[in-house]
């Protein structure tokens, strides 16, 4: 069986007949999941584990922001412009975006802790 971008575990169907709600569900889990980040690391921050906040939670957040800056634009070309495209192809280029931003913030944590420290100065 051959890997093919039209196939989604199963439900290419129910994606590619729902294109807008692919859109719509995609920023709403960006915006969900900045709000239960936000709650767990206002949790943990009441436990005194800022070690979990600064080397898990505040990636992701970042890449959450970062992802929902990145994602606007190929999310306008692939639904608008070239309104052809599948909604599978379109999940699939926001799992690719999303992968991508947050293997960056995880792996460059220590960088982007130097900026955040510059910019409150």
């Amino acid at each position: 069986m051959a890997f093919s971008f039209n196939q989604f575990f199963g439900c290419e169907q129910q994606i590619n007949a729902h294109k807008d709600l692919v859109v719509m569900y995609g920023f709403a889990a960006i915006f969900l999941g900045l709000i239960a980040l936000a709650f767990l690391s206002f949790i943990l921050g009441r436990l005194n584990l800022t070690v979990i906040i600064d080397h898990f939670i505040g990636p992701m957040v970042c890449s959450l922001i970062l992802c929902l800056g990145i994602a606007i634009l190929p999310t306008i070309i692939l639904y608008v412009v070239a309104s052809d495209v599948s909604g599978v192809k379109l999940l699939y280029c926001w799992i690719t975006i999303f992968a991508g931003v947050t293997f960056f913030c995880f792996s460059n944590n220590a960088m982007i802790r130097k900026f955040t420290k510059i910019s409150k100065r």
